[in-house]
């Protein structure tokens, strides 16, 4: 009956409200549990927090490995793209004291003698529509791993400049956030995410040079020079911070030469990068699981001993 407890319960776990999913506690009372005798109550008990801790400890493991080939990639980018790829070069002082030396042939020049940086759109909640009726919006949400997605998507009905639509080769950045920690976060336009437009807290640089000025957003330059503008109450990138960044500049051939190398490189990291989360999220599943199975007798713990 679809006026049982139970019932009700099942439909309050569909949860309620438009932004946040929730349960009624006068609804939560009405879920229904398997309660085993104490003395196998402690068995399972006993036997998920071994187990749960031992799978918590995996993935600790697999998060740690994560960050670390994340470093490796940054340290990666950043050391090619300030020393180039071939270690005999000679060296000079790039002028910049957080840049140090540079191969001596290389230039440092500002992004504002490279490029354009263009402010999204701006547009009303009013303007929101479903997908067959308007444009799609790309936000921070959109950018993941340095990849644009289409699993959080907004569309609006609205006059869109021409400027402000996305063109393949362009650098989408997130300029503005709530969080610090993703102020910078970036990926490439392509094909698949080009003729579209972009949100206001996000901002487009559009250049000639943004295959290898990619890798420059990616590398540790960009941290050590956003923390010139970023505080501890402004958490936004704007179009001057955006401009006047200095970065070091090879020759055209150098350049076509680290980008090659860096996408090969860092492929190989992402694969790896990608294997640990994938295992991450395998024992992350196994964990609920586990329980669930433990919690409704489809395993039997009654014998099972720490440690055997």
């Amino acid at each position: 009956a679809t006026d049982c407890p139970q019932a009700t319960f099942q439909k309050a776990c569909m949860g309620r409200g438009f932004t946040v999913m929730h349960i009624y506690a006068s609804e939560l009372k009405y879920l229904s549990v398997v309660l085993p005798p104490l003395a196998e109550q402690h068995a399972i008990a006993a036997f998920l927090d071994a187990e749960t801790a031992r799978i918590d400890m995996l993935v600790a493991k697999q998060t740690a490995l994560i960050a670390t080939l994340q470093e490796k990639r940054r340290a990666l980018i950043s050391h090619v793209v300030t020393k180039g790829l071939d270690s005999a070069a000679p060296m000079k002082d790039s002028g910049v004291p957080w840049l140090g030396v540079v191969p001596r042939h290389w230039e440092v020049k500002r992004l504002k003698h490279l490029g354009n940086g263009i402010i999204g759109l701006t547009y009303d909640p009013s303007d929101i529509v479903d997908e067959s009726e308007g444009i799609l919006v790309l936000r921070s949400s959109n950018v993941q791993g340095g990849r644009i997605v289409f699993d959080d998507n907004v569309y609006v009905r609205t006059e869109v400049p021409e400027t402000k639509i996305t063109r393949e080769g362009d650098i989408l950045i997130c300029s503005r956030n709530g969080s610090r920690a993703l102020i910078g976060k970036n990926a490439m336009i392509d094909e698949t995410s080009s003729k579209i437009t972009f949100g206001a807290f996000m901002t487009i640089y559009r250049s000639d040079e943004n295959d290898y000025i990619y890798w420059i957003l990616n590398s540790n330059l960009f941290k050590t020079q956003s923390a010139t503008f970023l505080t501890s109450t402004i958490n936004q990138l704007t179009i001057d911070n955006l401009h006047n960044f200095q970065i070091p500049l090879p020759s055209p051939s150098e350049r076509r030469s680290i980008t090659a190398y860096l996408k090969q490189e860092t492929a190989q990291i992402d694969t790896l990068i990608a294997k640990a989360e994938e295992m991450s999220l395998l024992l992350r599943e196994h964990r609920v699981a586990l329980i669930a199975a433990a919690v409704t007798g489809q395993i039997d713990v009654r014998g099972w001993a720490a440690g055997a």
